[in-house]
């Protein structure tokens, strides 16, 4: 699975495989190597049947295998480039493809390469609760890697201005592009438009996201902090007794787990609901209150302060409670 780290990181703790790739694309050419490896296997032997005939459709395949995977790599500086000058030459007039059949090959790798770059991002453009899911478990992830150690960056500082880079720069013109070359027709212009729309709500709503997130994965290192403490207290004092040690870290374990879930999920659902309310009361204009410099329960106090939040309310008594 992805680990967290970019491909210069995976160099450093794998040379080998650095030294394979040229360390080029260290995730996407193993993957690569590794999937041709298992359908190469003789228990794939009818699926490739079904996949190529010949040798000339083998090659085929496995030119639009390694560039779908490799168009995955979007931080490598040479392949964008070299895909945008790819995509233009396919869509431009300029008559540069000597034959009907080699531009209808040429265009079809380029969409294939296109459709599989918004897959790897696709939750940009899919619904705000998926894309905000899907945002914060990459923030976790890149978060732990920089807590072992394995990363140089803390992803806290500028992850509010690197969505917003990433949709306008990266997400929104894919969009775009599928949307002008017409292969998905009606649902491109989903795509584009739901990707704009989170982009807006990022742009509203994603510092206090943010401080939340942050707020959220230190305190649960600190608690992992203490927690490992405890146990290895509790573990060294029963020492003798494995079989105590093991129950002990079994029920400390499920608990944690239990625990994390539903705290995860209703802080979510909050969030997204305060989130709508603003939307919803202020409709993009300026709040009396900064509400990005505020957690989640001031937000609802806020609210609870608000004339017609209180109309609609069904239990004033928890209103009198602020």
């Amino acid at each position: 699975g992805h680990t967290g780290v970019p491909n210069g990181q995976l160099a450093e703790e794998k040379p080998d495989l650095g030294d394979k790739y040229g360390r080029k694309s260290i995730a996407e050419q193993n993957s690569i190597d590794t999937a041709w490896g298992i359908l190469s296997s003789s228990r794939f032997k009818k699926l490739r049947r079904c996949l190529f005939e010949s040798k000339q459709e083998k090659h085929r395949f496995r030119q639009l295998l390694v560039n779908c995977v490799m168009a995955t790599d979007i931080f490598d500086q040479d392949l964008r480039e070299l895909r945008k000058s790819r995509w233009n030459k396919a869509f431009s007039d300029d008559g540069s493809l000597s034959s009907g059949e080699e531009e209808g090959h040429y265009k079809a790798t380029i969409v294939i390469e296109h459709i599989m770059q918004a897959s790897d991002v696709a939750h940009t453009m899919q619904e705000w609760e998926i894309y905000r899911q899907w945002n914060e478990s990459l923030f976790r992830e890149f978060y732990e890697a920089y807590t072992e150690g394995r990363s140089a960056k803390d992803p806290s500082d500028g992850w509010y201005e690197g969505e917003l880079w990433f949709f306008d720069n990266w997400v929104v013109p894919l969009a775009q592009n599928l949307k002008e070359c017409g292969v998905l027709d009606i649902a491109s212009d989903q795509l584009v438009n739901q990707a704009r729309s989170n982009r807006q709500r990022w742009q509203f709503e994603g510092k206090i996201i943010c401080e939340e997130m942050c707020s959220d994965v230190k305190s649960n290192t600190r608690m992992l902090d203490r927690s490992t403490s405890s146990c290895s207290h509790s573990l060294a004092a029963t020492e003798d007794s494995s079989t105590s040690a093991s129950y002990l870290a079994s029920q400390m374990v499920t608990e944690a787990e239990s625990l994390s879930k539903v705290m995860a999920r209703y802080e979510r659902k909050y969030e997204t609901v305060l989130g709508n309310l603003i939307a919803l009361a202020y409709k993009g204009q300026p709040c009396p209150m900064d509400l990005e410099q505020h957690g989640l329960s001031d937000v609802h106090k806020h609210f609870k302060h608000q004339e017609w939040y209180r109309s609609h309310a069904d239990n004033d008594d928890v209103l009198l409670r602020i």
